[in-house]
């Protein structure tokens, strides 16, 4: 970033209300950050865009101390499989700025885990019908299932999703089988049902995708 690092950014928009505060850097270059009951976590910042790959979090998973969660700006960036898989065997938490807050309110940075994205997870993974459950980005998976081929199921935070969510999610996720709706409310519009079908793919909500994963 112009006029510093990324960790320099970080550590200038830390929201005082954020349930933690910074209090040193360490030779890491980690952020110390103290939470509300006054415990110290050391944070490491990447700054990698579209995606988060294993060679950006590498060099600060390399330390002999670990940090405790890695954060990555921008915000919009993707984080790729491996590179979670990297983190949490850490063990460390990652995810954005607020991921972080949420982490620290929480007292375990280094379990912290996006609920919105573990339910999808858990629940994918421990259908009956599902073999293997493999993480591609934060947001997509791939269910090898013992019956049928094995599906790519992208999460679509969307109220009604729309053609243009599908499209979006086309855009930054490459190929996939099935537009899952995250929020169990609005609804599937007919055009999102029509954008995923001109790409050979089905746009669902939750309880469809139950359906599916067991046919």
């Amino acid at each position: 970033m112009a006029g510093g690092s990324v960790t320099d950014w970080v550590a200038d928009h830390i929201d005082p209300n954020a349930g933690f505060k910074l209090v040193n850097r360490t030779a890491e270059d980690f952020l110390l950050i103290e939470d509300r009951d006054g415990r110290t976590y050391p944070v490491a910042v990447v700054g990698a865009k579209p995606v988060v790959m294993p060679a950006d979090v590498a060099p600060v998973l390399a330390h002999t101390r670990k940090p405790a969660f890695v954060v990555n700006i921008p915000s919009s960036a993707t984080w790729s499989g491996p590179a979670i898989s990297m983190v949490h065997a850490a063990p460390a938490g990652f995810g954005t700025l607020g991921d972080l807050g949420r982490a620290a309110r929480s007292g375990d940075l280094s379990g912290y885990r996006n609920k919105e994205f573990g339910f999808f997870e858990r629940a994918i993974g421990q259908h009956s019908n599902v073999r293997q459950l493999t993480r591609l980005y934060d947001a997509v998976f791939l269910a090898d299932r013992y019956s049928g081929r094995a599906l790519t199921i992208a999460l679509v935070d969307a109220y009604n999703m729309t053609a243009e969510d599908v499209r979006n999610a086309r855009e930054k996720f490459g190929e996939f089988d099935i537009a899952l709706k995250m929020s169990s409310y609005g609804s599937v519009t007919t055009a999102a049902t029509e954008a995923a079908e001109s790409i050979g793919a089905e746009a669902m909500k939750f309880r469809d995708l139950m359906r599916r994963l067991a046919q």
